[in-house]
């Protein structure tokens, strides 16, 4: 750390606050060796400041202005104007704040920034006649993170069926009739179903991997006729080709026939005994 308590003239120093910073468990001296990390990581920053009520930090660095730049929000710091620092609250000669770099609304380059603790709200321009420490924190270079989306991933489906002009569906959507190929289908499950008038339906599920042609020929079963309407039969016929008689008519037929052979009879006895 670098310690900078200032005099003037002749001005005595109990005029000045003495300020004893600590970051980051790094011993008190007034050399400490930078902070080096990476941005997005959280630092954690504490010490003493005994006659102090506040603490006024504040950041400089690469491409920042030259005033310096509040830890949170990463707005310019005004001199005099107290909100515009990163403003810590002394609490028995004591503060702690945790600096969350992601905090500060950009992304740092890569280099080395000086984090200031003043007991006053002064700008880096400012401090002739402030008590500050310093601490340097070395960023690495950022990290990008990049997506790579794979192209032509997915699978492709070729259906036949029997009988042909069956409709096909993919995962509830229609893809139309066979013979059918649908490409660019997603690695993955699906459900495959193919339909025709008159035929049971065909289902299967498949799993297509990245790349993979898959080929599936659907047999359909034509649908059995129910019993609850069965066809209308042709009336039989005699082998002379004329129609048959109806049972019902045949059976009359004979009773009369019998009734009229026993009539006969009785009429042929009855006339024997008047002979």
């Amino acid at each position: 750390m670098n310690c900078h308590p200032v005099m003037h003239g002749t001005r005595p120093l109990s005029r000045y606050f003495f300020l004893i910073l600590t970051l980051v468990v790094i011993p008190l001296c007034c050399a400490a060796a930078p902070i080096h990390t990476v941005f997005g990581e959280d630092i954690p920053l504490g010490g003493t400041a005994p006659g102090s009520d506040f603490i006024y930090l504040f950041l400089t660095g690469p491409n920042l202005p030259d005033g310096g730049i509040s830890l949170a929000g990463g707005t310019p710091v005004t001199t005099g104007v107290p909100a515009s620092f990163t403003r810590v609250e002394v609490t028995g000669d004591t503060w702690a704040y945790t600096w969350r770099t992601r905090s500060i609304g950009r992304i740092l380059d890569g280099g080395t920034y000086t984090i200031y603790a003043v007991n006053e709200p002064l700008s880096r321009p400012d401090l002739d006649d402030a008590t500050y420490i310093t601490q340097a924190v070395t960023f690495g270079q950022p990290v990008e993170t990049v997506t790579v989306t794979e192209t032509g991933s997915g699978g492709s489906l070729v259906v036949d069926s029997s009988p042909g002009m069956s409709v096909v569906t993919l995962d509830g959507r229609p893809a139309g009739v066979t013979p059918l190929m649908i490409s660019e289908i997603p690695a993955g499950p699906h459900t495959l179903v193919v339909t025709h008038g008159g035929y049971s339906g065909y289902r299967t599920e498949l799993v297509i991997s990245p790349g993979e042609r898959r080929e599936i020929y659907a047999v359909l079963q034509p649908l059995a006729a129910t019993s609850s309407n069965p066809p209308a039969l042709p009336p039989t016929t005699t082998s002379t080709g004329r129609l048959a008689t109806p049972p019902h008519v045949a059976l009359a037929a004979g009773i009369i026939g019998i009734l009229s052979f026993h009539s006969q009879r009785k009429i042929q006895r009855e006339s024997r005994g008047t002979e």
